[in-house]
C-alpha cells in the first residue's frame, strides 16, 4: 500500500469482489447505483475499479461507527 503504482492498478469486478469479500453481482449492483466508484478505460462497457478507491472503502468500512 502507498506504492505509486497502486493508484494506476485497475481491477475487474471479480477481483474487486474478492478484495471486498462481495459477490460479483453485488459489485456490479453497487456500481450501477453509483455507490462504488469505477472507471471506464475503453468505453462504456468495460468497467474497472481503482485499487486505491477500494482500499479507501475498506478503511472506511473498518472504522467503528461514532455514537
Amino acid at each position: 500500500m502507498g506504492d505509486t503504482t497502486d493508484q494506476f492498478q485497475l481491477l475487474t469486478a471479480e477481483e474487486a469482489g474478492r478484495l471486498l469479500s462481495l459477490k460479483t453481482s453485488t459489485v456490479r449492483r453497487l456500481t450501477h447505483t453509483r455507490e462504488l466508484p469505477c472507471v471506464r478505460p475503453t468505453g462504456r462497457r468495460a468497467v474497472r475499479y481503482r485499487l486505491t478507491d477500494l482500499q479507501a472503502l475498506i478503511r472506511m468500512r473498518s472504522q467503528p461507527a461514532r455514537t
